[in-house]
């Protein structure tokens, strides 16, 4: 509504989100109200109608306008910006991005910042009105559009409410204490998504989003769906195949997708990162014309998924952060949940707890009833920041700029020091005739508390593992017949590393199992893929002859094998990891005792609910105080870290002006612009061959974890790529150990995405390129697409390297195809 007042008089707005996929959307959305002619993109990957009076566009485009405006002193074209999902502020790798925006943005420009996810908007609000110099109006909304009702199943298939008031529903918690998890790969109940499915349909809570835990169990979970009940009728079955011939004529690479199977038969599909863009966008359209039965996601993705439910499945508590699994936060939970519910539609939207083995119902219930966690600033000086900057700011002026970051307002010591001393008051007056003499005294025992009873939850989550590695030790030896993920089973018949991976060689459990050479055919399986032990061990060893051995395994196979109980092995296990964590857990249980909260009166007040006062006090106490430690002066110390290496590198003068370098390096706005522009210098990226240069860029775009790498890979690399690498090397390595030893942080540089990219750009063979990179295809569509975010940067440069900027604006056009770019 506000941009259509602007556009009525003939103002100029800019829409940015974090999403690409949520800025298309949200383009042709605009361009339905207020006419096409009217809305412009621009996200990297689409450039369409630029010079509109509204722009949407992905938070990074705006950012890097903002450093063009002020480079050349100009304001940025817009009356208003309209910042979507703008808890990505606490985001720790873009946050940077959003809080650059509010500080840059000229103070004329409205802003206006939505989210559903702001538990210290009036905070955030505060700290708008201090860079902007004016009241920012906060409104604020605690109301879901459709009301959510939590549910739990029962194995038996028996829904029930998950509460009971204001409480874990009594039935619920009698159910989790008579059912502990029984190991690390299956609880006492996993319910099967086919029933879970029948159940959902039985009480017309259909359609539905399951978040499971990783993106092969969302793969998985569909074939486990064939034989449930479909609950459509003939009319929506007619409108699903319609509008699926549809969309496969307008992506008719997607025709021969092996989960088409999955939509036609029982309407399920898969959407999470590892699927490519063009089918993500398919599923997106059949669940929001309400033609799925339903989908299955990772938590991870919940933010990015685009459609309404009727029901969300919550099939865990946990999620996994890119490096270990951690609980859910109540953020995480609101994320998921407000897709629970569709407008105009449900009058109720349910969320369905299911028991499982990673399942902690109480840690859900908790989180339903809490707020959301605050924002807070994840702003951090790079070397792009500093070179845009120094366009347009001299030192003492950027100082001034980060003194208005949030990190600076959050942590402003005269702002502490009030707020601290208001809340010590009310938390003494709650204290009151308690055993602790001061609110010190109580913050912390408060943390002394909270730090056993999360030690005490890490050991739990641990117990599992423990007791299944323990149950490996002692259960896996030569003859011990046993089950992988994914049904496979096998027979031990040696226990070998590999790599330094502990693993064995096994024998597939089949009937015409043969020999090989003389001996029993076999593969090696590590360790971590085996998810079950079965009672059966063969009477193996290094004697038995191959024949025998055979026979052996062949008559196990015509049986059945039944599933070996780990904790027959790992109780009697008086050493090792398990016997550690019980050790520990009883210390914990004893210092918990030991504490003085259980002699005081007013403990249940101060200590024992977590949504009493008393607990929001001692937790706002506990932040401020880290606030009033953690000074703003950290990040002008890193600006001028990042400032004196540029110094010495040659981008920055002695005044502390930009040289020449300096000026095409900012334009450089990656994730490591100075490797970039180090091979630049000493034109060592190749001109005249895109699909070279596309190749070696590849690898410096990547921020996750790979795999490490092989000797196969470098084997594999056309000769023309090995000599192109190696000579970049050269040129880069001497400031990659410059870097190093100034403490900066340096890519892993791996030769598998170059191989990738280089085959994709020349042979044009998207199944081998996605295979030569050894990860999901939405995982190599993710790195052709920062492959190309990295090309125009350097297609940026044309004025001062004619050479190059041609070679990479082709290279983009090279590797940007289908099926990896999605047409609007």
């Amino acid at each position: 509504e506000a941009m259509a007042d602007l556009l009525d008089r003939g103002g100029r707005a800019w829409y940015a989100s974090p999403l690409k996929a949520l800025s298309n959307a949200k383009f042709l959305e605009f361009g339905q109200r207020f006419g096409p002619d009217k809305v412009g993109l621009l996200t990297g990957d689409h450039k369409v109608n630029a010079d509109a009076p509204l722009i949407v566009g992905t938070t990074e485009i705006l950012r890097n306008q903002l450093y063009d405006a002020m480079s050349r002193g100009l304001s940025l074209a817009a009356d208003l910006v309209v910042m979507d999902e703008a808890h990505y502020l606490g985001d720790p790798d873009r946050g940077v991005v959003w809080e650059e925006v509010a500080i840059y943005l000229p103070a004329r420009v409205r802003l206006l910042l939505l989210s559903a996810t702001v538990a210290n908007a009036l905070e955030i609000a505060d700290w708008l009105a201090f860079v902007r110099g004016e009241r920012a109006q906060t409104v604020l909304n605690y109301e879901r559009p459709v009301p959510l009702h939590p549910l739990f199943l029962f194995p038996d298939g028996e829904l029930a409410s998950l509460a009971k008031g204001r409480i874990l529903s009594p039935r619920v918690r009698h159910f989790m204490k008579q059912n502990p998890v029984r190991g690390p790969h299956g609880g006492r109940f996993s319910t099967p998504i086919g029933r879970i499915l029948r159940v959902l349909g039985e009480n017309d809570l259909l359609p539905a989003i399951f978040f499971l835990k990783s993106r092969s169990d969302c793969d998985l979970a569909l074939s486990r769906c064939f034989g449930s009940t479909d609950w459509a009728d003939s009319e929506v079955r007619a409108r699903l195949e319609a509008r699926l011939d549809e969309l496969l004529d307008r992506y008719p690479f997607l025709k021969t997708h092996p989960h088409l199977k999955f939509i036609r038969g029982p309407r399920v599909a898969a959407h999470h990162a590892g699927h490519m863009p063009h089918w993500k966008l398919l599923i997106e359209h059949l669940m929001q014309e309400g033609l799925l039965a339903a989908i299955f996601s990772t938590s991870t993705v919940a933010a990015g998924v685009n459609f309404p439910a009727r029901t969300v499945v919550i099939s865990q508590s946990d999620r996994f952060n890119g490096r270990e699994f951690v609980n859910l936060t109540a953020t995480d939970l609101l994320q998921m949940t407000g897709r629970a519910g569709r407008r105009g539609m449900d009058r109720i939207g349910f969320a369905l707890v299911v028991p499982g083995p990673f399942q902690n119902p109480a840690l859900i219930h908790e989180l339903f009833n809490a707020w959301p966690e605050p924002v807070l600033s994840q702003i951090q000086i790079n070397f792009s920041m500093v070179l845009n900057l120094l366009l347009s700011h001299r030192p003492e002026q950027v100082s001034r700029l980060i003194d208005l970051s949030l990190s600076a307002f959050q942590q402003g010591r005269s702002k502490v020091s009030k707020e601290t001393a208001r809340v010590t008051r009310r938390l003494g007056q709650l204290l009151k005739g308690g055993s602790c003499q001061t609110p010190e005294e109580a913050l912390h025992l408060f943390q002394q508390r909270r730090r056993l009873i999360e030690e005490a939850g890490r050991l739990d989550r641990a117990r599992p593992r423990a007791a299944w590695e323990t149950a490996l030790r002692a259960g896996l030896k030569p003859g011990r017949l046993f089950e992988v993920y994914g049904g496979g089973r096998f027979c031990a018949i040696e226990i070998v590393e590999r790599r330094g991976r502990p693993g064995v060689m096994a024998a597939k459990l089949k009937e015409d199992l043969g020999l090989k050479k003389g001996q029993v055919r076999r593969k090696w399986v590590p360790l971590g893929r085996i998810a079950a032990l079965l009672e059966t061990c063969l009477p193996l060893d290094p004697e038995t002859k191959p024949a025998e051995a055979l026979d052996l395994i062949r008559a196990a196979a015509r049986q059945d094998q039944q599933v070996l109980d780990p904790s027959r092995l790992s109780s009697d296990e008086a050493e090792g990891p398990l016997s550690a964590i019980e050790g520990r857990a009883a210390e914990i249980k004893a210092g918990l005792e030991r504490l003085s909260c259980h002699e005081c009166s007013v403990f249940q007040d101060c200590l024992g609910r977590g949504d009493s006062e008393a607990v929001r006090l001692l937790i706002r106490l506990e932040r401020l105080e880290a606030g009033g430690r953690a000074s703003a002066r950290m990040l002008w110390t890193s600006f001028l870290r990042h400032l004196d290496f540029l110094k010495a590198e040659g981008f920055v003068g002695p005044d502390d002006e930009l040289t020449a370098d300096g000026l095409w390096a900012s334009r450089l706005r990656l994730d490591h612009p100075l490797l970039i522009a180090a091979g630049i210098r000493v034109r060592a990226w190749p001109e005249g061959d895109p699909a070279l240069l596309a190749a070696l860029v590849a690898p410096y775009v990547m921020d996750k974890e790979r795999e490490p790498e092989t000797g196969e890979a470098a084997g594999r690399m056309p000769q023309r790529l090995a000599s192109a690498w190696l000579n970049l090397d050269r040129a880069v390595a001497p400031l990659l150990r410059r870097l190093r030893a100034a403490g900066f942080p340096v890519p892993d540089l791996t030769l598998r995405p170059a191989l990738a990219v280089h085959a994709w750009a020349t042979l044009g063979d998207w199944d081998e390129a996605v295979r030569l990179y050894g990860q999901d295809p939405g995982d190599m569509a993710m790195l052709v697409f920062r492959t190309a975010v990295n090309l125009r940067q350097m297609a940026n440069l044309s004025e001062t390297h004619p050479g190059l900027a041609p070679t990479a604006r082709a290279a983009v056009d090279l590797i940007l195809k289908e099926p990896v770019l999605v047409p609007l």
